[in-house]
């Protein structure tokens, strides 16, 4: 299998889609939404009953998820992008067999296949969690015309690494020589 390499330079709006796509996907913004739903109910069904501070409370109640939280998101994120060097620095990934190389200059990260955790493809952009708050992000657009073979790539790498245990690989090296040759 052939390596997928390209650069990636995250924009604000690119770590805004991903940051409220992790946000409102999660349990916690699918309940602030249906909090907002059911104060906008009952700011409707209720609206002649209710006194006037009454309707401020379900008005701001309803555009609390809907509307406050995704415009301090952007505000949020765009400050990030802003002020740190490190998300919006050009990067560059290698993706192979043996996992994913990440580098920037002289530095050099690499990552196992075992250690991502998840895959989420969401519209044209591809998200791989290390972490249930730390992922890749992958715009279609910066992957250089090779979307699909990177789609198509994790897809059989996190397949291939699905049920890994990191300690099965430890304990075969321990009983091989630096050769790899069992002793």
């Amino acid at each position: 299998m052939k390596e997928i390499e390209f650069d990636v330079e995250l924009t604000a709006g690119e770590l805004y889609r991903f940051t409220m796509r992790h946000t409102y996907v999660s349990l916690s913004g699918i309940f602030g939404l249906l909090i907002s739903a059911a104060g906008i109910a009952c700011l409707v069904l209720r609206f002649d009953t209710l006194d006037g501070t009454a309707r401020l409370l379900f008005a701001i109640l309803g555009l609390l998820f809907t509307v406050v939280q995704p415009v301090m998101l952007f505000f949020k994120t765009k400050a990030q992008v802003r002020k740190n060097k490190n998300i919006n620095a050009s990067l560059h990934y290698c993706l192979g067999e043996e996992g994913i190389r990440i580098s920037r200059g002289e530095e050099e990260v690499r990552v196992k296949w075992h250690e991502v955790r998840k895959k989420v493809l969401s519209g044209r952009n591809l998200y791989l969690y290390m972490s249930p708050v730390r992922a890749f992000i992958f715009p279609e657009r910066q992957c250089g015309g090779q979307f699909d073979a990177l789609v198509e790539l994790t897809s059989a790498m996190m397949e291939k690494y699905r049920d890994h245990i990191p300690e099965q690989e430890e304990e075969q090296k321990e009983g091989q020589d630096d050769d790899g040759k069992l002793l």
